[in-house]
């Protein structure tokens, strides 16, 4: 009895939240009344826009347009006369998500204004598997890994070192001045590695109110975790235990989806809150889910959800998209809405020795397009446990590997402020580790912080040898090997001249080259001893640079 009225209870809340199979979405032709007088309806939206909104849209080059309008009042209320209750309202998409029964339907369908209907689509998401750290084990990897920077990253070095984020951290970037929206099942803002973290926005678009925390009147009893978790992965900083990916970085957080039971998630709740972060004027987005329930394998064409239209609405105005790719690997062709979109980066999951794993979904779209896009780790990644203030856990799942890649995004955004999204989309899968191999496993690889923010850039490593004998002592023709301080590159083009030394290790990088042919020359101690041209960039090139000591002036 007793089990029978907890389950008569569930589907109560179930249907009250709209989680049963009568929610729809409500097309309309027009905006109505809203679209009359164009040019003060613009004025007025444009005195509540963000500033940081505008300015982000117009590096884009788009402004304000018809689709920002708000949906026309009136036909908002002839779907209230036909019975419906109305859940949210997309202005992009020009339509409402509604709850009602078959009649309400019909007579909606009937309405002038009314474009067509269609079900609200549901994903059930894969759960994370999460692994508690022991206070032991943090300790040992302090201790054990000493200075800086593992002592600095305790077990989280792995993640930030394998997509280059510690040289990133290292030249200064960390986020600050970027805001990062993310959108997932709420948000336990009290663990000590969020303690410093700017939070700049929250939204619960589930039972919308201002705080996407655990509410005890819908919520499921892990209500906050997913969310909290990937969140740590971006901003969490406590030294020795974990460092996000963009530690520095502003916040805004919207709960979008239900865990309940079952993890039921619903498109209408993503759409609204996407518009929202891209109204706040948000840089890059995370959002770690895949809607693929009522779909068919011909749906994932990044046209059919929804969700998927928003997505690269949001890309069009700027902003960068990262989406998992999904935990329905390894079979083909099942990433999910809306990583299925063009303009989204869908993220694949490797392992810490950069293997693809067996859950990570893979592409291509439907329509043959390549996905996913990029990739990170998402086998053992360190972040948070949630509900708890001082604890830490390993969690599997692509849902970790896109937080991941927004925090590089994050990184990017900060060191070129000025790049639109498809060009920091262009730097971060050219400088993936697969770019000239892409799959549909992979995608274009693993994503590389340092080498996308000096995107595209000519790079390498200064080697003397001795004839063609690249093992040389150490001392040829009194060159010293060693002091590099004497080697000096020039990069010269029609429009660009470039001087560089390497560091001590013989390392160069000439960063951030605009379109040019280019000519390389190597000095040392003032003798021309390299030369070469039929440079062209971009895409990045990696060089390395043999000097033959037996052509040396003598010193």
């Amino acid at each position: 009895m007793k089990k029978m009225f907890i389950m008569v209870v569930i589907l109560l809340l179930l249907f009250n939240n709209g989680y049963c199979n009568n929610k729809w979405w409500v097309f309309f032709n027009d905006k109505g009344s809203s679209s009359l007088d164009i040019n003060s309806q613009f004025v007025d939206l444009k005195k509540d826009w963000p500033e940081r909104s505008l300015k982000r849209r117009l590096m884009s080059g788009v402004n304000l347009s018809n689709e920002d309008l708000p949906i026309d009042d009136k036909y908002i209320e002839y779907v209230l006369i036909c019975g419906a209750q109305i859940v949210v309202k997309s202005r992009w998409m020009n339509a409402v998500s509604v709850i009602g029964d078959n009649k309400a339907i019909e007579e909606i369908e009937k309405l002038s204004c009314v474009k067509g209907v269609q079900h609200v689509k549901r994903a059930y998401r894969a759960e994370v598997e999460l692994v508690e750290i022991s206070d032991e084990e943090l300790n040992f990897n302090e201790v054990s890994m000493g200075g800086i920077p593992q002592g600095l990253y305790g077990l989280s070095y792995r993640q930030a070192e394998q997509v280059g984020v510690i040289e990133a951290h290292a030249r200064g970037f960390t986020g600050a001045g970027v805001l990062l929206g993310i959108l997932d099942t709420g948000f336990q803002l009290d663990h000590r590695a969020f303690a410093g973290m700017e939070l700049l926005a929250q939204y619960d678009f589930i039972n919308n109110d201002a705080d996407p925390s655990y509410d005890y009147r819908t919520d499921g009893r892990g209500q906050p975790n997913h969310g909290s978790g990937c969140l740590s992965v971006i901003a969490g900083f406590e030294p020795g235990r974990l460092v996000g990916i963009a530690p520095k970085v502003a916040v805004a957080v919207g709960k979008t989806e239900m865990t309940g039971t079952e993890m039921l998630l619903e498109e209408d709740y993503w759409v609204v809150g996407i518009e929202w972060l891209e109204w706040l004027g948000v840089d890059v987005v995370s959002s770690s889910l895949s809607y693929r329930d009522w779909y068919g394998i011909e749906d994932y064409d990044g046209i059919t959800s929804v969700a998927s239209l928003a997505a690269q609405r949001a890309f069009e105005l700027g902003v960068v998209i990262c989406n998992s790719a999904g935990n329905s690997g390894p079979e083909m062709v099942t990433i999910g809405a809306p990583a299925d979109s063009p303009g989204v980066l869908a993220i694949a999951a490797v392992d810490s020795a950069g293997e693809v794993t067996g859950f990570s979904s893979r592409g291509p779209s439907s329509d043959g397009r390549l996905k996913p896009d990029v990739a990170a780790m998402g086998r053992q990644v360190v972040c948070i446990r949630p509900q708890t203030w001082d604890k830490y856990s390993r969690w599997n799942g692509t849902s970790l590997s896109c937080p991941i890649v927004a925090g590089v995004v994050a990184l990017i955004r900060e060191a070129h402020p000025d790049w639109t999204a498809q060009e920091v989309v262009t730097a971060l899968k050219e400088t993936a580790n697969r770019s000239e191999r892409p799959d549909y496993s992979y995608g274009f690889g693993i994503v590389n912080a340092t080498a996308a923010i000096d995107y595209p850039a000519i790079s390498g490593r200064i080697v003397f040898a001795k004839d063609n004998n690249t093992d040389a002592s150490n001392q040829i023709d009194n060159v010293n090997l060693h002091d590099y301080s004497l080697v000096e590159i020039s990069l010269t083009g029609k429009r660009t001249v470039r001087d560089v030394k390497p560091n001590r290790d013989g390392l160069y990088v000439i960063a951030n080259l605009p379109d040019d042919d280019y000519r390389l020359r190597v000095y040392y101690d003032g003798y021309k001893v390299f030369d070469r041209d039929g440079f062209s960039l971009p895409p990045t090139i990696q060089y390395d640079i043999v000097l033959y000591t037996s052509s040396f002036s003598k010193m």
